[in-house]
């Protein structure tokens, strides 16, 4: 190019800004202020305590990223859905699943409370991978499982993360696995299967059995999520890397509560979002993962995760919106 073609383009540069033309993805201005959203949330992890507090959020428009104790490893919990949802969704889109296939459910395939398809065994046996999606979403731990299982377990879903490059999120056992073991159980029996029969099994273990276990699964970096790895695997599923559509209907569910209250006006949700089983006085985990659309159409990751709360599901579920109003004051 010419010393003078060089001028002109450079000369026209404003003038294109000036027609309105959108911004390259990653172009326009961050949005987020990451020292005033410290000193913003810090108030409300004191108020969380003894319990710890994790916030990351992504504008998917920058790509600009903030976080809360960001990089730290959080129980995964019922936030597994999200994972694993994204490696069954990466299948399909490459050809190796179809939504009509048929699954079957074998009693040492059933896993803990909360799942439809453990409820209504051995009444019902078989189900589609669409049916199975659609029940994962809503948390049900058989579907999860069942799925995780079909593309190869728990260290295919691994596999999928290692290879997109999303650190920080590893799903290392069976959802049957992790919750009897955060509860010093044996391996789940179909005969666990419902609330009823499940909180009978529960009980039967000691205090001090279930105490070890949970101090172990605090220590245990399997099945663990920072909040920061989840918000980048959001990022990956909403400019469709490896998956065939980025509708965050198909990922996440509608989970009421949590950061669907901290909504401003006009914005869209879709949240999968929970508490573990109170036991001893503690909640292991509370978390909440969510795409939220703007009303201007910007897209935002979010996800706050509350590890060890002593407080009860109002004061948890308040926490964890404070700190996602907080942050979308930002936008």
């Amino acid at each position: 190019m010419s010393r003078r073609a060089f001028l002109t383009a450079l000369a026209a540069l404003p003038l294109l800004a000036a027609c309105g033309q959108k911004p390259m993805l990653g172009q326009e201005e961050p949005a987020m202020d990451p020292k005033g959203l410290q000193k913003a949330i810090l108030p409300i992890a004191a108020r969380a305590e003894p319990a710890v507090l994790g916030v990351a959020a992504e504008d998917l428009g920058t790509r600009q990223i903030w976080g809360f104790n960001g990089d730290r490893a959080f129980v995964l919990g019922g936030a597994a859905r999200v994972p694993v949802l994204a490696a069954v969704m990466a299948e399909r889109a490459a050809g190796r699943l179809d939504l009509n296939e048929q699954i079957d459910a074998r009693d040492v395939d059933l896993s803990p409370p909360p799942s439809a398809v453990a409820d209504a065994w051995p009444g019902r046996e078989s189900y589609t991978v669409a049916e199975l999606e659609a029940l994962a979403r809503t948390g049900d731990n058989t579907a999860l499982d069942l799925l995780t299982k079909r593309i190869g377990g728990p260290g295919a879903v691994n596999g999928w993360l290692d290879v997109r490059q999303l650190r920080g999120v590893s799903v290392d056992r069976y959802r049957r696995q992790v919750e009897t073991d955060t509860m010093g159980m044996a391996s789940f029996r179909a005969d666990w299967r419902g609330e009823t029969a499940w909180r009978r099994a529960l009980a039967s273990v000691s205090a001090d059995k279930r105490a070890t276990a949970a101090r172990q699964r605090a220590a245990d970096p399997r099945d663990t999520t920072t909040p920061v790895g989840v918000v980048r695997l959001l990022e990956t599923f909403n400019t469709r890397e490896a998956f065939a559509s980025a509708d965050p209907r198909l990922l996440l569910g509608n989970d009421p509560g949590y950061l669907a209250s901290a909504l401003p006006e006009g914005a869209k949700i879709w949240q999968a979002a929970g508490s573990a089983r109170p036991d001893l006085g503690v909640v292991a985990e509370s978390h909440a993962v969510a795409l939220i659309e703007l009303k201007d159409g910007r897209r935002i990751a979010l996800a706050v995760f509350l590890t060890r709360s002593t407080t009860d599901v109002a004061a948890r579920e308040a926490i964890i919106t404070e700190a996602g109003r907080t942050v979308l004051k930002s936008f």
